[in-house]
């Protein structure tokens, strides 16, 4: 369970790297979290901090949520940011509106955090290092509370965080780490560890491998031109139909891993990020339209976009904002053309 644990931690401190950094275990090492959670520090130079997720509301607010508990917040689109005060110390991986107040995050020592200011303020709703659990990551479908953990942990809430219901999912090997969940109508996906990939039709029904042409991570799903846009190890994607019968594979033209994706609604693209500074143009049709590199090849973590904003975490540090329209003449990127 240790070795499981570990290398959990090291992908979120290392952006996805499955390398064991001494970043990883000097920030995540699960025996030095304290029974007791400890406030993260007011730092003045948090927002250069690493964050592992991005959110933003209706009003256009952002939250950035990462290392040593820091949240960050915008009110401007991203053109200044402040730090939070956060009752955690520990590194949280996902974060989450609700409502454009109500905002959930989650991460280190199966902890549990909500905010009904928009992220002025938390409160724990679950701190437990005892259990020995990542949460990975947070999301809300129809009222209902979804947190992903490791060791194939899901998490359900019906009543805004009060009362939890656990599923175990498990591969034909062991328990893997769950890492991303996606709803196309009403079918849900969830992607994992070790080519795991699980769905079902109806969020009353038993959770079901899918089989996929792929053995390696999945370290993402979103919901793209009603179908599901699967991706993680090695650059590879793909399309999924609801009903997971058919499968089309995307040639990405990179392999470098895929740790984050979101859609430009005006274009009807999707937007996926990676190691190495990866960053893909897809259509509706997977096709890959665009590929760009950030030229000090830093891994990007998280994206989100609102309007034409593009809002990139990276392990260089920080939220940078670039405009999805030149994002090619954009200073430090190169690009090039890949669709015919």
């Amino acid at each position: 369970m240790k070795k499981k644990l570990i290398f959990a931690l090291a992908w979120l401190s290392c952006a996805l790297s499955c390398i064991f950094a001494p970043f990883a275990i000097a920030q995540m090492g699960q025996a030095a979290i304290a029974d007791v959670p400890v406030a993260a520090k007011i730092l003045p130079k948090a927002i250069h901090a690493r964050f592992m997720a991005l959110a933003i509301n209706q009003e256009g607010s952002l939250l950035a949520v990462g290392e040593r508990g820091i949240i960050i917040r915008s009110t401007d689109q991203g053109a200044t940011w402040k730090q939070m005060p956060s009752p955690v110390d520990i590194t949280l991986s996902s974060v989450t509106f609700e409502t454009s107040q109500r905002v959930w995050a989650v991460g280190q020592a199966a902890s549990i955090l909500r905010s009904d200011d928009g992220g002025q303020t938390w409160k724990i709703v679950r701190y437990r290092p005892s259990d020995l659990r990542y949460y990975l990551k947070i999301a809300i479908h129809e009222g209902i509370i979804h947190v992903l953990g490791s060791d194939g942990e899901l998490w359900l809430s019906h009543d805004s965080g009060a009362n939890w219901e656990l599923t175990e999912l498990e591969n034909s090997e062991a328990f893997p780490h769950l890492f991303s969940l996606a709803f196309v109508g009403e079918a849900e996906m969830m992607s994992a560890e070790r080519g795991s990939v699980f769905m079902r039709s109806k969020n009353d029904e038993p959770w079901m491998p899918l089989s996929v042409d792929y053995h390696g991570s999945f370290f993402g799903v979103i919901s793209f031109a009603d179908q599901f846009l699967l991706f993680g190890m090695s650059g590879r994607a793909f399309l999924v139909t609801p009903d997971g019968k058919s499968q089309r594979s995307i040639d990405t033209r990179t392999t470098q891993f895929l740790l984050d994706a979101v859609v430009i609604p005006e274009k009807n693209q999707a937007l996926v990020v990676g190691r190495g500074g990866a960053i893909i143009i897809i259509d509706a049709d997977g096709r890959v339209l665009k590929s760009y590199k950030r030229l000090d090849e830093a891994d990007i973590t998280a994206v989100a976009v609102r309007g034409d904003d593009v809002f990139m975490a990276t392990m260089k540090g920080g939220v940078e904002r670039l405009k999805a329209s030149d994002l090619a003449q954009a200073a430090g990127y190169s690009s090039a053309s890949v669709a015919p």
